[in-house]
């Protein structure tokens, strides 16, 4: 879109994850990663990132502030990524998640949930984001193999 992408580390560390983050994982321990993405300087999206431990640490090893996780994975830790499963919605924050992204709580933002798989099928990430709908958009091209 054209802005300055920054992110800011939160908090990092071993979780017992939310009981649905589990139903929807299938991580009953897993290594946390909350950041906040800025575009221009400006709260754009606030991150939650779950993976099995061994790749959490993995990663932890690196600048996960800073970094792009997604390159890291791929270009670090030489994990290949096959398939992602994503579910978007409208909702509404609390006020502390509202707060860290500089919006009221009345402002509908949209949530984003993914499942990250390798080419054999294991997670490696379970991703649950708040992103500001008056700074984010989607571009989604569709198309139908005509075989």
């Amino acid at each position: 879109m054209g802005m300055k992408p920054d992110a800011k580390l939160l908090d990092n560390g071993i979780v017992v994850p939310a009981k649905e983050i589990v139903e929807a994982s299938g991580l009953t321990e897993a290594y946390f990663i909350k950041r906040i993405r800025y575009a221009n300087d400006k709260p754009l999206a606030l991150e939650s990132q779950y993976y099995p431990i061994e790749i959490g640490e993995s990663l932890a090893q690196y600048d996960i502030e800073k970094g792009t996780l997604y390159d890291l994975l791929e270009q670090s830790l030489n994990l290949k990524f096959a398939e992602a499963e994503q579910m978007i919605t409208s909702t509404y924050l609390s006020k502390e998640e509202a707060d860290l992204l500089g919006v009221p709580c009345s402002l509908s933002v949209l949530h984003i949930e993914r499942l990250l798989s390798d080419i054999n099928g294991n997670l490696i990430e379970y991703y649950s984001a708040y992103f500001r709908s008056d700074m984010y958009s989607f571009r989604i091209k569709l198309s139908k193999n005509s075989s």
